[in-house]
């Protein structure tokens, strides 16, 4: 959307915001209230039984925290606006910006119809409406299967600053795509530039919305029966993988009871690379197409495989990677991946 089409939307969207208010009176006034080069988009003049109140408008094309966050600081230096009321506005304001503004004292609106403004006789609330601008494209931005490897990288250990370069390397992905990632986690204040490098700040913040968009079905799913138990069947898994040449790792109920042992499981979960008919056979799994509780995935990507690790000769998924899976599990998955969060993957950071 371009500027000016945004600002006239913006100017709609907080008029329409005050339509339901009988006592009060918008007009817009045109001089500057500042002498700076660069003022507010538009100013409003407000006129209630309460008196008059004047409204500073800023329109921004994103209502990510990093540019609310600007704004927060503009207003605040700007000495020329006396006895006003600043108001951000964007197409969609995010919870976490609107907690930040009404923190400093600002109101804001976006172009959803969520809006916050508040000050003396005055106040509208309206919050719960969907973002319609959210693209399926900029939804998995951050969560795609390359850009989900920087992700992997900056959780297995949030405390590390990275050079970008170097997170590129490690993430096994071009340096392009790797600042990509990088911008939309800035302006989400979920990371943060240092001397060294950047790092995570909000990791559970990240892991959370992750899993909120994670999808489990872009794994390519074969469903099998075994009369063996989960532990017997696990380690023979383990050996018939490593005579094979195939990669592996445990993950779900099975990868968490070897993490963090708190969970009673019957079905095991396991990500190969390849070879899943010649492994079947060798372990003498039956193809079924229900009643199974053996399930081996084919990776939608293989960043899956990043920072697993051996336990008791069974190579299991990362935490992050079994905290994924087991939101998206039936039978009190959700619950296990709670506990998992708690338990091990916080402390770990």
């Amino acid at each position: 959307m371009e500027k000016d089409e945004l600002i006239q939307k913006a100017r709609e969207a907080i008029y329409k915001c005050f339509d339901e208010i009988p006592f009060v009176q918008l007009k817009q006034i045109n001089e500057k209230l500042t002498n700076a080069e660069s003022g507010p988009d538009f100013v409003l003049r407000l006129n209630t039984h309460y008196g008059k109140k004047i409204i500073v408008v800023e329109v921004q094309s994103s209502g990510q925290p990093r540019l609310a966050r600007i704004i927060i600081n503009k207003i605040s230096s700007a000495a020329d606006y006396p006895d006003s009321y600043a108001v951000f506005v964007a197409p969609f304001i995010s919870n976490n910006t609107s907690v930040l503004l009404r923190e400093h004292g600002m109101g804001y609106v976006d172009l959803a119809g969520n809006c916050f403004i508040s000050f003396h006789g005055v106040h509208i609330h309206k919050k719960g409406r969907a973002n319609p601008f959210l693209t399926k494209r900029r939804l998995g931005s951050l969560y795609e299967a390359k850009a989900s490897r920087v992700i992997r990288v900056l959780l297995s250990d949030p405390r590390r600053p990275w050079q970008l370069k170097t997170l590129a390397k490690e993430a096994q992905i071009s340096l392009g795509h790797a600042h990509n990632v990088k911008q939309e986690l800035a302006d989400r204040e979920w990371i943060k530039a240092e001397p060294h490098g950047i790092r995570l700040v909000e990791p559970t913040a990240l892991l959370k919305d992750w899993s909120e968009h994670y999808n489990y079905l872009q794994n390519k799913s074969h469903h099998f029966y075994s009369l063996c138990s989960p532990s017997e069947l696990e380690h023979n898994m383990a050996h018939a993988c490593r005579e094979l040449g195939i990669r592996y790792a445990l993950s779900a109920f099975s990868g968490a009871a070897r993490v963090a042992p708190f969970v009673r499981y019957h079905r095991i979960t396991a990500y190969v690379d390849r070879n899943v008919a010649e492994l079947a056979k060798r372990l003498k799994l039956k193809q079924v197409t229900s009643g199974e509780n053996v399930t081996l995935l084919i990776p939608y990507d293989l960043g899956v495989f990043y920072d697993s690790r051996e336990i008791e000769c069974v190579r299991i998924a990362s935490p992050i990677q079994i905290y994924l899976d087991l939101i998206a599990s039936p039978g009190r998955g959700e619950e296990a991946a709670g506990f998992l969060l708690e338990k091990e993957i916080i402390p770990g950071w």
